[in-house]
């Protein structure tokens, strides 16, 4: 094997009851080509519609649904947010995107993933297919979404653990019946970088049928937010589309409570308050059990992750002193986990995407520390833990509201 590094994700330390591109993502789309423009299974990068202009992406019958997925990323994240595509035929399923293909031991979305070099962060699809498709609903959703997200499951860790490059994909709940009750509950399972998304910007039975749900709303917001807010976050305002809907039904008239509950992201409006909102940021994972159940909490801790990499890779094949015990010297370790501290804190701390005492100057809400006891000559491996303290979040706001003729007494 080759002297690499090992990351590994510690979990299960939250007690819930229940410098790098932060905001760079991948849309997966069924597609047609348009000749010398734009080519299918072949990665492209767009930072505004002037780009998807220039690829000869148009609302046309052959690409209706990729094109109203850019308008309307870009509606919500702005002009000039990076964005990488990649078309895939329309007789190829979502699942089929993420499976790895016999021949070349690589599933098909890997080609954008390794052109992109780590930065994609997340990757969102838009399901369109040919007149051929058949849809076969099991219980509440076309049963090609399960094995999209096993598949997609799987392929995010095994990248993650490969490449040193974590990533989380956006489904769309394609083909929802309506019927909250017979959707699964993602709460139960353990896909911790998988989220499925449930609404669109039209509905299903517009000028063009749709099958999906709007993912790029989601992935607009994430490309305009820091990683530790979540995408729900009321301040944040609300989202460009006037239109929201479940099905055939408008999001303030369907019970979203419900999908929410169910572990879906799906789309709401708050009360006294114009426009639509995203709910939240659930990952189809138990909240009770897994730290990185939201997408905020996702994002932030494979932010950790990657400045760690960056700076651990420094030190492959380095040469350090040892004590007469073989372990690793303890200068050296404090000078590297001084290293990966201070970058984390620079790129996060100070930017108020994690948590630290305003009282004490020596708080960075990080904390790496190497394990001194092994020996290393037996060994060849130095171990560290390295801990992020995160954000809270308001959740549940519980305000007593009574009379006190004594206030200032009180």
């Amino acid at each position: 094997m080759l002297p690499s590094i090992s990351i590994k994700y510690d979990n299960g330390n939250l007690n819930t009851i229940v410098s790098t591109a932060d905001g760079v993502l991948g849309l997966l789309a069924s597609a047609v080509a348009v000749v010398d423009k734009f080519a299918l299974n072949t990665p492209y990068v767009v930072y505004g519609m002037t780009d998807v202009a220039a690829l000869g992406i148009l609302p046309d019958v052959n690409n209706y649904k990729l094109y109203k997925a850019l308008r309307e990323f870009y509606q919500e994240a702005g002009d000039g947010a990076k964005l990488w595509i990649m078309g895939f035929a329309q007789n190829t399923k979502v699942s089929d995107w993420f499976t790895v293909d016999s021949g070349t031991g690589k599933a098909p979305v890997q080609t954008l993933l390794d052109i992109a070099n780590g930065e994609i962060i997340g990757l969102l699809t838009s399901f369109s297919p040919d007149g051929d498709y058949v849809v076969n609903v099991v219980n509440g959703l076309d049963a090609d979404v399960v094995l999209a997200k096993q598949q997609a499951q799987i392929l995010a860790v095994n990248y993650t653990d490969k490449n040193y490059a974590p990533l989380f994909v956006l489904l769309e709940g394609l083909s929802f019946t309506g019927t909250h009750a017979d959707l699964p509950d993602l709460n139960q399972e353990s896909n911790n970088r998988v989220g499925i998304v449930i609404g669109d910007t039209e509905r299903l039975t517009g000028a063009v049928a749709a099958l999906g749900a709007a993912t790029q709303i989601i992935a607009g917001k994430i490309a305009k937010t820091q990683v530790h807010e979540r995408v729900g976050k009321r301040k944040n305002g609300s989202l460009a589309t006037l239109n929201a809907y479940i099905r055939d039904e408008a999001v303030e008239m369907y019970n979203v409570e419900a999908l929410h509950d169910k572990g879906y992201i799906t789309f709401r409006t708050h009360v006294r308050k114009s426009g639509y909102y995203i709910t939240d940021g659930p990952l189809a994972t138990s909240k009770a059990d897994d730290d990185y159940h939201n997408i905020a909490l996702r994002r932030t801790i494979d932010k950790a992750y990657r400045l760690a990499h960056n700076v651990a890779s420094e030190e492959i094949l380095a040469d350090f002193d040892l004590t007469a015990q073989g372990t690793i010297d303890p200068i050296y370790a404090k000078d590297v986990e001084g290293n990966i501290e201070r970058e984390i804190a620079q790129q996060m701390t100070a930017n108020g995407e994690l948590s630290a005492s305003k009282t004490d100057k020596d708080d960075l809400g990080v904390k790496a520390a190497f394990n001194l006891e092994i020996n290393v000559v037996n060994t060849n491996k130095i171990n560290m833990t390295l801990k992020v303290r995160p954000k809270g979040y308001a959740e549940f706001f519980e305000i007593a509201l009574g009379y006190n003729v004594q206030l200032n007494n009180a």
